[in-house]
Formats: structure tokens, sequence, C-alpha cells
């Protein structure tokens, strides 16, 4: 039976969306016109015909493929065991690709025509193109005659090229499909091995995942967002290194690599790596696996301003939130969470570009298409804010998605629970999570949890799984896009009414709840207590906060870190902090690490946590003279007061968002920096006082 390649495609998604996709839908996702599809689907027909199928035409829906399971299930077998006899040319071009980037040595031009089985003419006209995608990795692509078609370029732009392949053929849910079907231990599917095929063996990325999956249960801290990326990355590193292909050469600032807690990660995972594949991987992949890691470490600790986040990175962020803000007429100022969200994305993005790595967004044309101006405002904007950098649209895109979930953001009462499931990081699952909050406000309640954390036993009574990804482990889930189209919403309102989950008004409610037998009571009751524990937890932080807030003048001053030894000895007298030589050579480590003055300010901000921290502490020290200190901008800037932030180093979540908050406040305002400045100990206490308690209202609110 012959299918052309869009055929077979067009019967894939008919397949995988029964609740049916319009002609526009099946269009858009094969880049072709809608008059192609229809011209297409008088060929599928007679193919579905022999499976005792048909397609069905329904107002407002589409095509909807109507038969029997089993018969579906016998044309899916079908699909994926023909051979394919045609490529398009995109898919050409890839393979191509995927070819060429393998290859030690040159390629004839026959031998590729005969292997993708098209003309020599057809195949040169490919390779033309091929050419110019190649320019962005700084690959160059050499033909001569009597010696062949060759790639040349450095290995690891070789390896960016390959992943960037992975990424176009094969979508993270595919990846993540991968993994569902390792932990099933079921068998591999035809269609994503055959994508994987000219690119990698999907043996050692199930290899590769499952090394993962064990660093994570070992305790180690690897984030949803890096997950995926990392899997193709070490897959490739894996594979390369196999086929005796080697990274030569140096990076910059290694030794600085080598410092962070990453790269001890990354020894880890190589280690593993090396005893799972039993090879031998050199030292240099050890700092690429770190800088991965790096470049796509994510806020998700909590306390993200405690951390080695710099206030130069929040303080344009803050810019940024209001010229965004100010164009768009929405006030953004005071969301917490938006700010928290931005600077946990930047600051990996400004390290992938500071370093020449790429990200891959595959929302890009969805979000460039529906959050048009938007996209356009922060192209403009992001440039004249964060000048020393060159953000690309995949990068313009995701903080698209920040704003746009903070935008649209509309705090609705709630009468369910939700766990929302994602797989293209933070601003993904945001975005999905206010979309679901604006769109159902039935929903009280929204938790986020990894692909890989998700289990049944997860799903509590009257909880609903709502998941970009597909969940095989899962007994009932809404498989949905990110953006939640309007046949989303409704699948998922309809699905909740007809649970009869959610009453009409609140009278009901009341007497649904009164109903409820005594367990889901005591569950009831469990829940508030559990919410009334953790705002007591706050409180008695921010009394201890205040409590043990002073303001100090130094009456002589020695240099930077005899003077910070001072202020660690200064908080072991007050039984504050246990070993105050410990402590001192944290704060001065993490001032090595990177300027501690807050730009444009008077301002210096030292802060760790350590072990030897008894009680957490916010104070300002005022010097006898100002002191020359290097910025968190690399800048060099006069400092007159310093302030001092200690926590202990393991901590409870609650702990390190209040840190966070007052770091946050510090410049919230030209009012604030001036009052830190300047102020007496009376008015800093008082402006903390107040910040505070806002924060405690805003968390008695949720």
């Amino acid at each position: 039976m012959y299918l052309s390649a869009r055929e077979k495609h067009i019967i894939d998604y008919l397949l995988a969306n029964e609740e049916g996709l319009t002609i526009k839908e099946i269009a858009d996702k094969l880049n072709v016109s809608s008059r192609t599809i229809h011209r297409d689907i008088q060929g599928v027909e007679p193919t579905l015909h022999q499976f005792e199928l048909r397609l069905e035409k329904q107002t407002g829906v589409g095509l909807k493929l109507i038969g029997s399971v089993d018969k579906r299930n016998e044309l899916r077998d079908m699909v994926n065991e023909i051979k394919r006899d045609e490529y398009t040319p995109e898919e050409r071009q890839q393979l191509l690709l995927s070819i060429l980037l393998q290859k030690r040595e040159p390629v004839k031009l026959f031998t590729l025509a005969k292997e993708i089985g098209v003309t020599i003419a057809t195949i040169s006209n490919d390779l033309n193109k091929v050419s110019d995608w190649l320019e962005a990795f700084q690959l160059e692509m050499v033909r001569k005659r009597s010696y062949g078609i060759e790639i040349q370029g450095d290995e690891p732009n070789k390896r960016r090229a390959l992943r960037r392949l992975i990424t176009e053929k094969v979508s993270e849910e595919e990846l993540l499909s991968l993994l569902e079907v390792h932990r099933a231990k079921s068998e591999l599917k035809d269609q994503t091995s055959e994508k994987l095929l000219h690119l990698i063996d999907v043996k050692i990325i199930l290899d590769v995942l499952a090394t993962l999956h064990e660093l994570r249960e070992r305790g180690e801290s690897i984030a949803d967002v890096s997950f995926i990326g990392l899997a193709v990355h070490l897959s490739l590193a894996v594979d390369r290194i196999n086929r005796g292909e080697r990274i030569e050469g140096h990076l910059n600032k290694i030794e600085k690599i080598t410092q962070t807690k990453e790269y001890q990660v990354a020894k880890k995972l190589v280690l593993l790596l090396e005893e799972k594949f039993s090879i031998e991987i050199p030292p240099i992949e050890i700092v690429y696996v770190t800088m991965h890691l790096l470049g796509a470490k994510q806020g998700d600790e909590g306390g993200l301003l405690l951390q080695e986040t710099s206030l130069d990175l929040a303080i344009r962020t803050k810019h940024l939130i209001d010229e965004v803000g100010e164009a768009t007429g929405v006030t953004l100022r005071g969301d917490q969470s938006l700010l928290e969200g931005l600077v946990s994305h930047l600051k990996p993005a400004l390290f992938r570009m500071e370093q020449g790595m790429t990200i891959y967004n595959a929302l890009l044309p969805k979000i460039k298409k529906d959050y048009k101006e938007l996209f356009l405002l922060l192209q403009k904007k992001v440039p004249e804010i964060f000048p020393k950098w060159e953000f690309p649209e995949e990068e313009i895109g995701f903080l698209v998605m920040h704003f746009g979930s903070s935008i649209e953001g509309a705090k609705h009462k709630r009468g369910l629970k939700a766990i929302v499931v994602c797989s293209s990081g933070i601003g993904t699952s945001k975005l999905l999570a206010t979309r679901l909050e604006k769109e159902i406000p039935e929903i009280r309640e929204l938790t986020h949890m990894s692909a890989f954390d998700m289990s049944q036993d997860k799903v509590l009574e009257q909880t609903i799984v709502i998941s970009t990804v597909p969940l095989p482990s899962i007994e009932s889930y809404f498989l949905v896009n990110p953006f939640l189209s309007k046949k989303e919403v409704d699948r998922i309102r309809h699905s909740i009414h007809t649970k009869n989950w959610v009453k009409a008004d609140n009278s009901e409610r009341k007497a649904e709840i009164v109903g409820q037998h005594d367990e889901v009571k005591e569950w009831l009751k469990e829940d508030a207590l559990t919410k009334l524990e953790s705002i007591q937890q706050i409180s008695n932080l921010i009394n201890s906060i205040l409590t043990q807030f002073e303001l100090k003048a130094w009456s002589h001053l020695l240099n930077t870190n005899a003077f910070i030894q001072q202020l660690a000895q200064y908080q072991e007298e007050k039984h504050l902090v246990e070993n105050s030589e410990r402590v001192a050579e944290a704060l001065i480590e993490r001032e090595q690490l990177g300027g501690l003055a807050i730009p444009g300010t008077r301002l210096a901000l030292f802060h760790t946590r350590s072990d030897d921290v008894k009680v957490a502490t916010f104070t300002v020290h005022e010097l006898p003279e100002p002191m020359q200190m290097r910025g968190m901008d690399n800048e060099e800037y006069e400092v007159s007061r310093i302030l001092l932030m200690l926590a202990p180093e393991i901590w409870n979540k609650q702990g390190l968002e209040l840190m966070s908050f007052i770091s946050a406040s510090i410049i919230e305002s030209d009012e604030s920096i001036q009052r830190f400045e300047t102020g007496d100990e009376q008015a800093i206490f008082t402006l903390l006082e107040r910040n505070l308690k806002e924060y405690l209202i805003t968390k008695l609110q949720k």
C-alpha cells in the first residue's frame, strides 16, 4: 500500500486527536495550504475504507475519525510498518544533515541520492538549503568534485547542530514518552524509533534517562526544565565518544565553572555514565555538562535573591516590569511571582548568551501569533534594559510567557483542585495555570508537578490532572496545549460538571460540605491546620527578624576581609552564630564569586547560608568612611553601608521566601533605596515592618 509522507502524517494526526481536527489545524502542522490538505484527504479516504473507518465532518470540530478501537489500532500498526516511499523536502534536508554530521569522511553526491531515493539534482538543491542552515552553528559545508561532501567545524558546534536536529524532529513530549516506556518496560513505538534512527541510538537515550532518574532519586537537584535537554546533550556525547569524536581545545572561565556546585553534580553524573556505558569520558565533557546545568538552572528552591542571583539583575528586571506595565496599562509592580519567575529565567538565559549557547522554544510560532503585540514590545524593551546581551527570539518568547501569565492572571473563587504537568519549564507551566484559573474559576487550588514525579497516588479525590505531555501511568487526565484552546476548556468544564463535583452556588456548596462524611471533614480540617501552621511560622520568622534588626555604626575600618571577620565576630558575641570564623569564610567566598555592591547605590548586600548560623538575621552596618567595592555588574562603587543577611544552610521554604522578599524590597523603589542608604534605625525599621506586614497579609489571603 502506498502512502505519501503527508498522507501518513494526516492519518497520524487523526488517530492521535480523537476529538477531531480542522483542515486548517492539519495544514498548520504540515506547513502547507488548506487546499493541499483537502486534496490529500481524498487520497487518505480509500485507505480508511479498507479498515472500515470513515471521516465525519462536524461543525466547530472539523474532521473526526469514526470507527472501532480495534480497527483504529490496526490502521495505526499498518501505517507504522509501511516503508516510507516519499520524504517531504524538509525531511530530506534533515536526513541529509543527520547523515553528513555523523560522517568522519566525505560522502559522494551519488551515494546520498541513492540512499535517500531521489535524483542528484534534487540532492544538490537540498544541499544548498542545508548549507545556509549550518551557518548558524559556525559549520561549513565543503563540496568538491571527486572529493565529495563534508561538514567541517568544531566538535561542540557539530553537537549543537545535532541537538537542534533532534529537538526539531522529536518533541519533548515524545522524549518524555520514551521515559514512560522505560518506566513501564513496554515496547518502543516504531514511530519515535524511526524519527531517531538517523540521529542517535534510542537505547542510549533510554539508558541516559535512567541514569538521570537514578541521580535525582539519590537527592541531586536537576531542574525539570533541564531534564530533557540534558538527556539529549548526554546521549549525543556518549554516541560521539563511542564514534571516536572528542572535544578539543579549552573553554573560557573553566576555573570559575569548576567551582560551582553544578560541577560536582556533573562529576557524579559522568561517573555513572562511565559505568553504564563502559567508556572513559574526558574531563572537558564534565565542564560542558556543567555549562548545560548552569544554562538551564531554575530558582525553584525558593529564596532566589538569597542565592547567587545578583540584585543588579533584579533591578533591571524590575525596570523591565515597570516598562511593560506602563506600555500595557496593567499594574505589574508588586507581583512577586512575576519578579522571581523572570529572575529565575533570566539568570541562566544571560549565562547561555554569554557562552554562545542556544535554547529551542517549540512554542515560539504560537507565541508570536497569539501574543504578537507583547512579543514586539519585549523585543523593543529588552535590548534597552539589557544592552550588553543579544536576546534571540527564543529567549524573548520565554519572557512573553512570564508576562502573559501575569497579565492574564485573575483571581477567582475556586472549588476544585488541579495538578498541572508541563515539560517546557516554568514559563509554560505558569501560563497554563493562569489560563486555567481564568477559564475555569471552579478550580480553587493549583499544584505544579514534574512529569517524572507524577504518579496515580498523587491524584486525590476531586482533583483533575491537566498535562501538556502524555502520562501513560495516570488513569484519567486531560492532555492539552499550553495555550489551552476553547475546545479543551469546554472538554474540561464538561467533565467537571458531568461528575457533579461543583455546585451551582455557594449555598449548595455549603450543603455539600455539611453532607460530607467524617473522613472528608477531617481532611479539610488537616488542610486548614497545615495552612495556619505555615502562617504561624511566617509570623514567628517576621517577629524574629524585626527583633534582631539593628543599624550599627562602626568607628574604625580595616580592609574588606578584616571587616567581614569583625561582622561575623559581632554576630557570635550576640549568640546568633556559632563559629564566626567559618561564617566569615563563607561571606568572603561569596564576595569573591562576584561583586556585592548594588549598582547605582551606596549599598552592598553581604549574604550567606551556613550551618553555623543559629538565628536568621537582617542587619545594616554603617561604615566610618566610604569603601570602594566591586559591584554586581563588575564596576567599582563607593559603599557607605553594608546590608548583612544570614540564614541557616538547611532552612524551610517559608524562611527562604521571606528573606528573598526582604532582598527584593531593598530595591523596590527609589524611596526604599534612599531609606536604606541614609535613614536612621527607626526609619529603616518602620519601612521593614510595613513591608513585612504586607507580606504576611498576602499570605493570609491565599
